[in-house]
């Protein structure tokens, strides 16, 4: 009897979740098409400006959404050699901002020499550079996010989306996750094309590698973004200049929903579902003084361009000695292996 029960406890909350996923999915299927009718009237002001938009001088939404894949390797063959089974070679990261009204989306395509790291100052870079990329003066942005809290629901997330709003990208930002699990969205199909392509293909090194990119959407929606020592972008330290200004906010794991508003600077608004009430919380740290004082001083913010650490001298050793032999010659000098300390 007591089995039975159990069993029956589990269904219902399978049902539960079964039924919450679908509202999410519903939501985020709800932004897309928002974004899609809104990006009529985005399109018309950038031609009307000659391109010279203004942040949130249109009253549209846009809606992204980011993840990373899984690491690819080079060099790389159709047919692997047996030679390359039991070596490690080098590895390219990749990760993806997808503009859900365009189906455009930007690859960052990061040597591991290149890679700052996959915590929040890494994934918010890369984010920052596409929101950068992508803005047409859109007031609203809604952005949908894998549900990791190492990567993306975390402190820093807020904290970087509450100072875009006080700096006037956006006059609001939504931060949306799925139900985990069932984190699949836009992003994850354009890799889907990446990958089989490169399944394909011979690789001999991260240029190569960003071309299979190029070419993996028929129509052209797949691009690149290169890190080529900081010209392509850059790494900030978000959370050590935004640590002053902003608390934590406490169990933040539970929650799927978060929406920031220029209305009320450093407010952030939460909620556990999409048809869950918002509750709002105070983030900003005044310690005594003026809010509008702190608020000028996070509007006037310079972050600081971090630099990826070199790789040790084991792993450059490595690389020299087992990986630079299996390239053809006229590829040595093209694979990004990092210098050699005398």
């Amino acid at each position: 009897m007591q089995g039975w029960k159990r069993k029956s406890e589990s269904k219902k909350k399978f049902d539960r979740h079964r039924k919450l996923e679908k509202k999410q999915r519903k939501y985020y299927d709800k932004n897309t098409k928002l974004a899609r009718k809104d990006r009529k009237l985005v399109d018309k002001n950038y031609i009307q400006k000659q391109g010279k938009v203004e942040h949130c001088s249109v009253n549209a939404t846009a809606h992204y959404s980011n993840d990373l894949a899984q690491s690819v390797w080079v060099p790389h063959h159709d047919q692997q050699p047996s030679q390359e089974y039991f070596i490690t070679r080098y590895k390219v990261h990749l990760a993806g901002v997808h503009n859900e009204a365009t189906k455009e989306q930007i690859n960052y395509v990061i040597g591991e020499s290149e890679l700052l790291n996959k915590g929040p100052n890494g994934v918010l870079s890369l984010v920052f550079n596409a929101i950068k990329q992508f803005n047409r003066g859109e007031k609203h942005l809604k952005i949908n996010c894998d549900n990791s809290a190492g990567q993306n629901k975390n402190k820093v997330s807020l904290w970087f989306y509450s100072c875009l709003v006080i700096k006037g990208y956006h006059e609001t930002i939504e931060q949306n996750f799925m139900m985990k699990g069932h984190n699949k969205s836009k992003v994850d199909g354009n890799f889907g094309m990446i990958k089989r392509r490169y399944k394909k293909s011979t690789v001999y090194n991260i240029e190569q590698f960003a071309e299979v990119v190029r070419k993996s959407s028929p129509e052209g929606y797949n691009k690149v973004q290169l890190y080529e020592n900081g010209k392509g972008f850059n790494y900030y330290d978000f959370k050590e200049k935004l640590e002053p200004y902003f608390a934590r906010l406490p169990s933040i794991g539970k929650y799927h929903h978060f929406l920031i508003e220029n209305s009320n600077f450093g407010v952030v608004k939460v909620k556990e579902f999409v048809d869950s009430p918002w509750i709002e919380i105070d983030l900003l740290k005044d310690d005594g003084r003026e809010r509008e004082e702190v608020i000028e001083e996070i509007r006037n913010l310079v972050f600081t361009i971090l630099t990826p650490k070199p790789l040790s001298l084991e792993r450059q050793e490595y690389l020299h000695k087992k990986i630079r032999p299996l390239l053809p010659e006229k590829y040595w000098n093209t694979l990004p292996l990092p210098v050699l300390q005398c």
